[in-house]
């Protein structure tokens, strides 16, 4: 999908530092879930998620971004931690 250009404006300093690298997320309740992926040799923190509904872009990252991407992901490998 295409990403829409308000949700390019709104990661504006991410994409001005590490270029145009988002992944779709899918589509839920109307909205379209962005992810802004950096590159693999980034050390950055939690992730950026950006929805998109009717024009308008909300952004998120925290907890929250985690739980929306958890949403959308299918096939996740557990790992054992001791």
């Amino acid at each position: 999908m295409k990403v829409p250009e308000e949700v390019i404006k709104a990661a504006g300093q991410l994409v001005e530092q590490y270029g145009e690298n988002f992944e779709y997320l899918g589509r839920k309740d109307d909205t379209d879930y962005f992810l802004y992926a950096f590159p693999e040799d980034s050390c950055t923190g939690f992730p950026f998620v950006y929805a998109f509904k009717n024009g308008d872009v909300d952004t998120m990252t925290g907890g929250v971004a985690i739980s929306l991407i958890d949403l959308f992901i299918e096939d996740v490998k557990e790992v054992d931690a001791e």
